[in-house]
């Protein structure tokens, strides 16, 4: 494990809890950090503070990469080079740029064991109902899209690396969760324009309005915003119009609404208690399981699942559409 903050907690405590699966090895540059760490961890556990001694020292089948975005690729081209039967987890977004994600994909290019990004949005139930919605052409020929992704996180001036230019705001850190779902669901981009606004931060962008157009045919637009009150949880919203209904799905349900055919009537509502969220261990949502036992999986087969690092670098590539194109 590469960085101790909360996402690094929150694997370490999932992988620990999965049966032949031990984390041996955690690299934290932060002091405090690390002596917090000590005093609670197992002696079992080796703790670093350069990645490049622990992957020398230790005998490691896999990497979980949890620090901040503008890290990512030196690590990355770090591991790989110095390595290349290992697998990497990262979490999203892959990079802070479209040309450091390529970067890292390059990197990874001879690598025997997998690479995935942490878009753990796809391994919601809810979300993959919708999926099976949309591949089973279920409102017909798609119309529109709109979609959210908002949260409270940020109500005042901040001082971390996120509120940074070009390490952070709206679009690296809320805004890929609902752009990688917007390119699973729906594919290729073909065009993109976008507004921005900063609302309480100086060197980022705390909102964001992007108009994407696929290459189905598909236009419809997304907003981003961390700046409103009353989420208590980030909260992610995706509504899709079709010539035979409609398909709306959130973190909490997905409802399918049909205007015709021999479905057509009342609506269709799969809440999320309705479908199997169960895992072995339950720690935050359900997904992050699901993510975490998938990649092990996968590693252990030497078999590639997405998010791969070439599908996470769309994100970043869209991000940049958006930044460049942006008024």
């Amino acid at each position: 494990m590469i960085g101790l903050g909360k996402m690094g907690i929150l694997h370490s405590g999932i992988l620990n809890s999965i049966l032949d699966v031990h984390v041996k090895a955690i690299c934290e540059k932060e002091r405090f950090l690390t002596r917090v760490a000590r005093r609670i961890l197992p002696k079992t556990v080796s703790l670093y503070r350069d990645h490049m001694k622990m992957i020398k020292n230790e005998s490691i089948d896999a990497v979980f990469i949890t620090t901040p975005i503008h890290t990512h690729l030196e690590i990355v081209v770090d591991l790989a080079r110095a390595d290349n039967t290992l697998s990497l987890f990262l979490e999203k977004p892959l990079a802070a740029s479209g040309r450091e994600a390529q970067e890292a994909c390059k990197a990874v290019s001879n690598l025997k064991g997998i690479h995935m990004v942490g878009f753990q949005k796809r391994f919601s139930p809810i979300f993959q109902r919708a999926k099976e919605l949309l591949d089973g052409n279920s409102i017909g020929e798609l119309i529109f899209f709109r979609a959210n992704a908002f949260s409270s996180d940020v109500l005042r001036e901040g001082a971390s690396w996120r509120f940074s230019k070009g390490k952070g705001g709206v679009l690296l850190d809320l805004a890929p969760h609902a752009l990688d779902l917007l390119l699973w669901l729906f594919g290729e981009p073909s065009s993109v324009m976008g507004i921005k606004k900063r609302v309480y931060s100086r060197e980022v962008d705390d909102y964001a309005h992007a108009v994407i157009s696929f290459t189905s045919g598909l236009n419809g637009h997304l907003d981003a915003c961390w700046s409103l009150a009353g989420y208590r949880l980030p909260e992610i919203s995706i509504e899709v119009h079709g010539r035979s209904g409609s398909i709306t799905v959130t973190d909490d349900f997905v409802r399918l609404d049909k205007t015709s055919g021999v479905e057509s009537g009342a609506p269709r509502i799969w809440y999320k208690q309705s479908l199997d969220t169960s895992v072995s261990f339950l720690l935050a949502d359900p997904e992050y399981t699901r993510e975490d036992e998938a990649f092990l999986r996968h590693a252990r087969e030497r078999t590639q699942l997405g998010p791969s690092f070439h599908e996470a670098a769309k994100v970043n590539e869209l991000i940049d559409r958006i930044t460049e194109r942006g008024m």
